[in-house]
């Protein structure tokens, strides 16, 4: 009758054995058991409870009074042992057993328990029971109620359920997926299913003029319109079918048109995006990345040697540190040469050119863009070669009178920045206005009024001559023509270039001549022509007749002098053209 638990410790510990096992001294230390009267001691009994003890164990007994209970140990000591290590006392009624060759079983650790007072005071109440809301079955697990719901009651509205038709419940309608099945739920049967009630746009409404029904909102509206934008046919038309008609082709008609001004708009975009790029209003890189760019195609064309390249590029960055332009493309006093290549022509009775005038063609930089200011170089290259304009233009452009002596031909990003000084004093604010107030680092165009602010501010007096019109059938300039010629040929002692400004390019005036039978010649510069050019074929380029100059409208900026005053000058802050005819 010894206590389980007991036993099963004391084996986990290795307290019971023939020899070399120890016992539980005191203090805790283990020390070796010896034989007592030729007996070999064992441990398996507890030697801290009695026999009586023992056989008194209750089964719910805890390890408090388990070694609580009954009085304490008596210790034996024998003679030839430890006397500090106590050892058990053997038992009165039973005969000591010698130990077993066989070897016990090795003890289970999870049994290494001591039995516990099991809990009282009542039991937890059982979990309730949920109800099906279609039938009397109930269940505790919602999960399973809610599998029970769909497989039972809803069928193949069940999700764990797979199945290529979906049949309403209500009719005999099938449907490929489960949303159909709830679309046709809520539609067909809306007075069961309260997840979706009627929308007015779904409901069908009737017109207020005709009375026809069977619209929708939308279908309404504009059959409604049709009856005040269309013509009544000439038979009264009362079916649905042909109001649904009218009301299509309205809606068609309005498809057609939004598609057509879709069109347009996109078509204007695409020319205003030409436009911009055409003038250089994209703002695409400028003169001195143009000049770059150009120079290193040339190399590769082999329209350049790399020695040329290299000469090139050192004179673009000096020409840039100074404002003076390189010169790479100027041809001198050509005005000169085309006055004795004009005089004693075949047919010509007379020939009126303006003062020594140098022409200016396009670089590399300023290709396809810059021909304003290529216009503006030659219109500067008279003045600043005149006694009368030279002290007033220079010192504007260097601004230092001690300086005035070493302006030389500006630059076209130095003509930029004196545009844009210009348009901050207040000169020309419209024209400052459409060209964003900007100029230097772009590659946009440049026209009349722009010339005329430059030479306002410099000082020196124009005139624009807008003809705005042909004056002949032919859409040619008669009148241009001859007032060209009464230009020229009237005497005065300084007689400047004119800028002529037409639709996409600009051009520069040098002279007229007179032929035989009253036709009238101009001699114009073009920047668009190199130097070699117009050294090989100069005649041939500088001549147009009548009949070559037939853009719709010309402008004219002429040169009358200096404004000697202030008030003058800011009279010139708000550009006024002439019109010719009026």
């Amino acid at each position: 009758g010894e206590s389980p638990p007991y036993r099963e410790l004391e084996d986990s510990y290795g307290l019971c054995g023939p020899e070399g096992r120890s016992q539980i001294s005191k203090n805790g230390r283990t020390s070796p058991l010896h034989p007592s009267n030729g007996q070999t001691g064992c441990l398996s009994d507890n030697p801290f409870v009695e026999d009586s003890e023992e056989e008194d164990t209750e089964e719910d007994t805890t390890v408090c009074s388990v070694v609580e209970k009954g009085e304490p140990p008596k210790i034996s000591v024998q003679p030839d042992s430890n006397p500090e290590s106590p050892r058990k006392r053997p038992r009165q009624d039973t005969q000591y057993q010698p130990r077993q060759d066989t070897q016990s079983p090795k003890p289970n650790k999870s049994s290494l328990t001591l039995p516990l007072r099991r809990p009282t005071g009542g039991c937890s109440p059982e979990p309730a029971r949920l109800p099906c809301p279609m039938c009397s079955h109930s269940d505790t697990n919602p999960e399973s109620l809610q599998e029970h719901v769909n497989r039972v009651h809803l069928d193949d509205l069940s999700p764990l359920v797979q199945s290529s038709q979906h049949k309403c419940p209500l009719c005999s309608q099938q449907f490929p997926n489960p949303t159909l099945l709830e679309d046709h739920f809520h539609t067909s049967h809306s007075d069961l299913s309260p997840a979706r009630p009627p929308h007015p746009a779904h409901q069908a409404l009737s017109c207020p003029i005709c009375s026809q029904t069977g619209w929708s909102a939308a279908q309404l509206q504009l059959h409604v319109d049709s009856h005040f934008a269309t013509p009544p046919s000439p038979g009264p038309s009362t079916s649905l079918s042909s109001g649904h008609s009218s009301a299509s082709d309205l809606v068609l008609a309005q498809e057609m048109e939004r598609r057509e001004r879709d069109r347009r708009r996109l078509e204007e975009e695409r020319q205003f995006a030409s436009l911009q790029a055409l003038y250089g209003m994209d703002e695409q890189g400028n003169f001195t990345q143009q000049s770059a760019s150009g120079l290193r195609k040339a190399v590769v064309s082999g329209q350049l040697s790399v020695v040329d390249y290299y000469e090139r590029s050192h004179n673009l960055a000096q020409s840039e540190r100074s404002g003076v332009d390189d010169g790479s493309s100027v041809s001198h006093r050509i005005t000169t040469v085309i006055r004795g290549l004009s005089v004693g022509s075949h047919g010509v009775l007379g020939t009126w050119m303006a003062s020594r005038t140098d022409h200016f063609s396009a670089t590399f930089g300023d290709k396809g863009w810059g021909c304003g200011f290529r216009n503006l170089q030659m219109l500067l290259s008279c003045l600043l070669n005149t006694t009368q304009y030279r002290e007033t233009v220079a010192m504007r452009l260097a601004g230092n009178k001690n300086l005035v002596g070493m302006v030389g031909m500006p630059s076209i990003p130095r003509l930029q920045k004196v545009i844009e000084d210009a348009w901050r004093e207040g000169f020309d604010q419209a024209g400052c206005e459409q060209l964003g107030g900007r100029l230097v680092n772009t590659r946009k165009w440049i026209g009349a009024t722009e010339v005329a602010t430059f030479l306002s501010f410099c000082c020196v007096d124009t005139e624009i001559i807008d003809f705005h019109r042909p004056t002949a059938g032919d859409g040619s300039h008669p009148v241009m023509f001859q007032w060209l010629l009464d230009y020229f040929s009237s005497g005065q002692t300084v007689i400047p270039p004119l800028y002529l400004q037409h639709q996409g390019h600009s051009r520069t005036v040098v002279g007229v001549e007179q032929l035989a039978g009253a036709g009238i010649k101009l001699i114009i510069l073009d920047p668009s022509h190199s130097a070699t050019s117009l050294q090989q074929n100069t005649m041939r380029l500088v001549r147009k007749t009548l009949a070559s100059m037939k853009s719709k409208q010309y402008q004219v900026v002429v040169v009358r002098g200096v404004l000697d005053t202030t008030a003058k000058r800011d009279n010139k802050k708000v550009i006024r053209s002439t019109r010719i005819p009026p």
